[in-house]
């Protein structure tokens, strides 16, 4: 019995590099959609997608999943998208098919947020995730917070690669929320600078001071940097950050279970292996495996 023709786009319709369409007709018309045989069942080939009269349309990857359908790889662009459904209306695949078990699979990965979020969904189960399923199609939000001149902007520059924010000796500079992204092993994390924490009469400092709170309730995780001195503003559940490490005597910071960071880095260990340390800590926080693989 033959089973009904028609396509489905299998990727979301916001502008991407790539669209994936899943593709049904009966053999005869599946050959007039591409400019060169069909490929073999279970393997995949570079063609032309062409219109009913012959012309190019697209360079794609067919992929052969039966005797009548192709995945078929196209640029993911609105105008080509739409360029393609007036192509195969032509060729007789103008109805939607009804969703497939493998579709999901395709709007899963369309969704993941980081390379780490792929390679989980290729290789492991998205319901047997050993950390919160959202961390799949949004990245953790990390809090850097602690006292006025701890040295939480340079951490937020180094981390994501640029001067994202300003840097400046005196007290109070960051007054607002200041974002940015990096990835960690594979996964994206969106870093948040914040303000200060100290006591000021200036107004401005007391709202900024305010927003951290906010922040707090939204973050995954946060880091709590403590530069010499007794710990300002970390809560039960902050990791500790002894920041400035280089201005700090001998190893008790290391010993009371803190991590370290010095923007200078440290006698043996450079800023880079400081940072993947941090990364490592807040991966392992938010029990995301590095590279997205599956644990043993």
């Amino acid at each position: 019995m033959s089973r009904a023709a028609g396509r489905s786009w299998l990727t979301p319709s916001a502008p991407a590099a790539l669209a994936v369409l899943r593709l049904r007709l009966p053999a005869g018309q599946l050959q007039a959609v591409l400019d060169r045989p069909l490929p073999a069942a279970g393997r995949a080939g570079v063609a032309r997608l062409q219109d009913a009269r012959g012309g190019l349309v697209d360079d794609v990857v067919a992929i052969r999943v039966a005797e009548d359908e192709l995945e078929i790889i196209a640029h993911g662009g609105p105008g080509i998208r739409a360029a393609i459904d007036a192509a195969l209306d032509a060729h007789g695949a103008a109805h939607s098919l009804p969703p497939d078990a493998g579709d999901g699979r395709w709007r899963q990965l369309a969704a993941a947020s980081s390379p780490a979020a792929v390679r989980w969904l290729l290789t492991g189960s998205a319901g047997a995730a050993p950390f919160p399923p959202a961390f799949l199609t949004r990245p953790a939000v990390v809090l850097i917070t602690g006292p006025a001149n701890a040295g939480k902007s340079t951490l937020l520059n180094a981390w994501c690669g640029w001067g994202r924010a300003l840097i400046s000796e005196q007290p109070g500079t960051t007054r607002d929320l200041v974002e940015a992204e990096t990835v960690v092993a594979g996964w994206r994390l969106r870093l948040v600078d914040s303000a200060g924490m100290r006591p000021t009469a200036d107004v401005l400092e007391q709202a900024g001071q305010e927003l951290v709170e906010g922040a707090r309730q939204r973050a995954d995780v946060v880091l709590c940097l403590v530069p010499p001195g007794p710990p300002v503003g970390a809560r039960p559940g902050d990791l500790l950050v002894d920041a400035k490490a280089d201005l700090q005597d001998g190893p008790g910071a290391a010993a009371a279970g803190r991590l370290r960071w010095s923007a200078l880095g440290l006698p043996g260990r450079t800023r880079a292996e400081l940072l993947a340390e941090l990364g490592a800590a807040v991966l392992a926080r938010l029990r995301l495996p590095p590279g997205g693989g599956a644990p043993a």
